[in-house]
C-alpha cells in the first residue's frame, strides 16, 4: 500500500513542477528583455528537478515489478518443495513396502554388480547360505557347487533372462536350487547388475531321481520279460512245430475215417494253443510299449490273397466259403508294416470264420478319402448291440457266459484296435442290419502309394458269365470279382459264355450239377480236392479253379475256357521284382533249396513239406555249414533256423551277404525259420539282410505264399498246370 501511495504522490509533484516550468517558459517567450530572461531561468530551474523526479519514479516502478516477480518465484518454489516432500514420502513408503515384500519371500533373491560383488540380498538368501549382511554386501559371492555334480546348461527363455539348476552347499546342507537370472541395465543399455531369484527344488530332484530309477528298473524288467517271452515262445513252439507239422503231414496221407478224426483233433488243438500263445505275446508287447511299426513296400493284393488262402482250410473244414476282392483303384504297392497289416486282417477274418457256421466270409479292399478301407463281412451269429463297443476291450467276448460255444482269449480285436491306431487309423463294426445276418468289421488307415493301381492284363468285357453255387457268399464274391474284370453276371438260363460250378467244400467234389454240354464250364474246388481234376475233366468240365479264387487266375481260366476266337493275351507278366538279381531259373519248376536246421524233427518236417511240392533239398545243421554250402553250390534259396549252435542264422545271413557283395555273387533269397514270435526277432532278420520270416510250426500255406512271392514263376506254373 505504501508503495502505491508513494508512487501516486511523486507523480503529482512531478506533474505540478513540470507544468509550472512550462508556464514560465511560455511567459519568457512572450516577455522581452530581462523579465523574459528571468522567467526562462526560473522555468529551467523547475524543469531540471522535475526531470530527475520523473527518472526516480521510473526506477521505483522497475524495482517494484522485480519485487513482485521474485515473490511469485518464491511462491512457486515453496509449492514445488512441498510437492517434492510428498513424492519423497511416497517413494520412501514404496521402498519400505518393496523391501518388506522381498524380505518376506521364502525364495532367495540377490543382486551382484558387474564384478560379481553382492549389492543386495533378502533375508531368505542370508538364511539359506548362513551369511551376515555386514560381511557379505560389497564382496564377491559364488555358491559352492557339489563336487560330484556339474552345473546344468542354462536355458534362455527370453533375452537377458537365463534359467539353470545348481547343486550347492547351504546352511541346510547340499540343496538343489533352480536359479533365474536376468540382467539389469541402465538407460543406455549398459549392464550394471544381475539379479538372481532361486527356488529350492531338492524334493523335486529327489522325485525325478526316483522316477528315473523306477523307469530303469521297469525297463530292465521289461527286457527280462521280453527275453523270457522270447525264450518261452521258442521253447513252446519248437515241440509244437513237430506236433502240428507231423499232424498236417499225416492228414495228407490215406487215413481211415477214425484216424483222420484223431489227426484233425490233434491239429486243431495245436493250432488253438498256438493262437493263444500268439495273442498273449502280442498283448504283452503292446502293454510293455515295445511295439513298433516298420515302413516297407507292401503288395496289398498278394497280401489279401495270401490271408484268404491261409485261412481257407479252416473255413472249408467248417463247410463255409471265403472270398477276397480288391478294387481296381487300390494302388499296387503301398508303404506300411506288412506283418502287422497281415495280422489285423488275419485276426478279423479268423474271428469271422470262428463265429460263422454257414455261409461264408468275404474280404473287400477299396480306396476312400480316408485311406485304405478293409472290410470283413460274415454270415455268422452277429454281435449283440450291448457288446458292440465292449468287444474291442481286452479279455472281452460277445458271449462271456459259462455256456458259451466259442472259446478264445478275447484279445484278438483288442490287439487289432491297438495296431490300427498305431497305423493312424480307425477300426469299427458296422451297425446291425436285420436283412443281412452276421457282422461286418472294418478298419481304415492313411495310405501312401508307392506304385499306382495296376493296369489289368486281362479283360472280361463283353463276356456273360454265370455262377452256380448253393453258397450265396461264394456266388456274391465271385460275381464281384467278375464285374471288376468287366464281365457281366447272368443266370445259367440266359445263355452265358461260360459257367462256374461250385463243387462244395468237401475233400471230394460234390457235383450237384453236371457241366453244361453246350456251355464251357469251370468247376470250383478246394485245395484238398484238386486230386480229382482228371475225373472232373472226364465228365465234361473244361478246367477247374481252386478256392479261394485269385483274381488273375479267374480271368485267365475264363478267357481260356470261353475260347472266344479273339487273340489270347500273353501270360501275365509278373510285377518287377524289387530285387533285380532275384533268381529266375525257367528251365525247371522246383527250387534248389538249402535247409539249415539243427532240430531233427523240424528238419524232417520242413524237408517233407518242400519235397512234396517238388523242391530239391540239401540239409545242413549249423550256420557255418550253411555259409560254406552257399559259397560252394548255387542254391535258389536258403531256409535257415535263427537259433543254431555256433554261428546262428542271423550271423550266417550277414556272412553270406558280405561274401556276395565282396565276390560279386548273385543275391540269393534267405528266409528265416524261427519259433521266436517276438518283433525283435523279425527286425533282426530284416537287418541281417533276410527276405522273409516264417514262424514255426511252418504252415504249408504260409510256406507256399512266401515262395510264390519270391519266385512268381512257381505261382504261374501252378495256374498253367491247371
Amino acid at each position: 500500500m505504501f508503495g502505491v501511495v508513494g508512487r501516486m504522490t511523486i507523480g503529482r509533484v512531478i506533474a505540478v513542477t513540470l507544468g509550472m516550468a512550462a508556464l514560465l517558459a511560455a511567459a519568457a517567450v512572450v516577455l522581452p528583455g530581462w523579465p523574459g530572461l528571468a522567467l526562462a531561468l526560473a522555468a529551467s530551474s523547475l524543469a531540471l528537478p522535475g526531470y530527475w523526479l520523473w527518472r526516480l519514479a521510473g526506477d521505483n516502478r522497475q524495482l517494484a515489478g522485480k519485487a513482485e516477480h521474485l515473490a511469485t518465484i518464491a511462491a512457486r518454489l515453496e509449492t514445488g518443495l512441498a510437492d517434492a516432500n510428498a513424492v519423497n514420502a511416497r517413494l520412501t513408503q514404496s521402498e519400505g513396502r518393496y523391501k518388506g515384500l522381498v524380505d518376506a519371500q521364502r525364495d532367495p533373491i540377490f543382486r551382484r554388480d558387474e564384478m560379481g560383488r553382492l549389492t543386495y540380498a533378502n533375508d531368505a538368501f542370508f538364511q539359506l547360505f548362513g551369511l551376515s549382511p555386514a560381511l557379505a554386501i560389497g564382496y564377491p559371492f559364488v555358491p559352492e557347487l557339489h563336487p560330484n555334480d556339474q552345473p546344468l546348461q542354462a536355458q534362455q527363455p527370453e533375452p537377458d533372462r537365463f534359467q539353470h539348476d545348481q547343486h550347492v552347499h547351504t546352511a541346510l546342507g547340499w540343496r538343489w536350487i533352480a536359479w533365474e537370472d536376468y540382467a539389469v541395465r541402465d538407460s543406455e543399455g549398459r549392464l550394471i547388475e544381475v539379479q538372481s531369484v532361486g527356488r529350492d527344488i531338492t524334493e523335486r530332484k529327489r522325485m525325478e531321481r526316483e522316477l528315473v530309477e523306477a523307469r530303469d528298473s521297469a525297463e530292465a524288467g521289461s527286457r527280462a520279460k521280453s527275453g523270457f517271452l522270447a525264450t518261452m515262445s521258442h521253447e513252446i513252439r519248437t515241440p509244437m512245430n513237430g506236433v502240428l507239422g507231423m499232424g498236417r503231414l499225416l492228414l495228407e496221407t490215406d487215413l481211415s475215417p477214425q484216424q483222420r478224426t484223431f489227426a484233425e483233433a490233434i491239429t486243431s488243438s495245436g493250432e488253438a494253443l498256438l493262437e493263444l500263445i500268439g495273442d498273449i505275446l502280442d498283448f504283452s508287447k503292446i502293454e510293455s510299449g515295445t511295439l513298433t511299426l516298420d515302413e516297407e513296400p507292401v503288395e496289398i493284393r498278394a497280401l489279401v490273397a495270401g490271408v484268404a488262402e491261409l485261412l481257407a482250410t479252416r473255413a472249408h473244414a467248417k463247410g463255409i466259403e471265403i472270398t477276397a476282392m480288391v478294387d481296381n483303384a487300390v494302388p499296387a504297392i503301398i508303404r506300411g508294416d506288412e506283418g502287422r497289416l497281415r495280422q489285423v486282417i488275419t485276426n478279423l477274418v479268423g474271428n469271422a470264420i470262428k463265429f460263422t457256421e454257414q455261409g461264408g466270409v468275404s474280404v473287400a479292399v477299396r480306396l476312400t478319402p480316408e485311406g485304405l478301407h478293409v472290410s470283413v463281412r460274415d454270415t455268422g451269429v452277429g454281435v449283440p448291440e450291448a457288446k458292440r463297443e465292449e468287444i474291442f476291450e481286452e479279455f472281452v467276448q460277445a458271449d462271456s457266459s459259462h455256456a458259451r460255444k466259442f472259446g478264445g482269449t478275447g484279445l484278438g480285436l483288442a490287439i487289432s484296435r491297438r495296431l490300427v491306431r498305431a497305423m493312424g487309423g480307425r477300426i469299427g463294426l458296422e451297425p446291425a442290419d436285420p436283412s443281412q445276418p452276421g457282422s461286418c468289421f472294418w478298419f481304415c488307415f492313411p495310405v501312401e502309394a508307392i506304385e499306382a493301381a495296376p493296369i489289368a492284363a486281362y479283360s472280361l468285357a463283353g463276356l456273360r458269365l454265370a455262377v452256380h453255387s448253393h453258397n450265396a457268399s461264394l456266388s456274391d464274391g465271385l460275381a464281384q470279382q467278375i464285374m471288376l474284370a468287366g464281365g457281366e453276371i447272368v443266370t445259367a438260363q440266359d445263355n452265358p459264355d461260360a459257367i462256374l460250378i461250385d463243387a462244395g467244400t468237401g475233400k471230394e467234389p460234390d457235383l450237384f450239377a453236371d457241366p453244361h454240354s453246350d456251355v464251357p464250364s469251370l468247376v470250383l474246388v478246394t485245395p484238398a480236392a484238386r486230386r480229382w481234376v482228371d475225373e472232373m475233366r472226364a465228365i465234361g468240365f473244361n478246367n477247374y479253379l481252386t478256392k479261394p479264387v485269385r483274381q488273375a487266375a479267374l480271368e485267365i481260366q475264363i478267357l481260356q475256357c470261353c475260347r472266344t476266337g479273339a487273340m489270347q493275351p500273353a501270360l501275365p507278366r509278373d510285377r518287377a521284382d524289387p530285387r533285380p538279381d532275384a533268381p529266375q531259373s525257367e528251365s525247371r519248376t522246383g527250387l534248389n533249396v538249402l535247409l539249415a536246421e539243427d532240430n531233427p524233427v523240424n528238419m524232417m518236417l520242413i524237408r517233407e513239406l518242400l519235397r512234396r511240392r517238388g523242391h530239391a533239398v540239401t540239409e545242413v545243421t549249423t550256420g557255418t555249414a550253411a555259409v560254406r554250402a552257399m559259397a560252394e553250390t548255387r542254391f535258389d534259396i536258403l531256409l535257415t533256423d535263427i537259433h543254431m549252435p555256433g554261428m546262428d542264422g542271423i550271423e550266417a545271413a550277414m556272412a553270406i551277404r558280405a561274401a556276395e557283395a565282396q565276390e560279386g555273387r548273385k543275391r540269393v533269397p534267405i528266409v528265416a525259420l524261427t519259433a521266436d514270435a517276438l518283433e525283435t526277432g523279425e527286425r533282426a532278420c530284416h537287418e541281417a539282410g533276410m527276405d522273409g520270416f516264417l514262424l514255426k510250426p511252418v504252415d504249408p500255406a504260409e510256406l507256399e505264399t512266401i515262395l510264390n512271392s519270391l519266385f512268381p514263376r512257381l505261382d504261374r506254373h501252378r495256374h498253367e498246370a491247371a
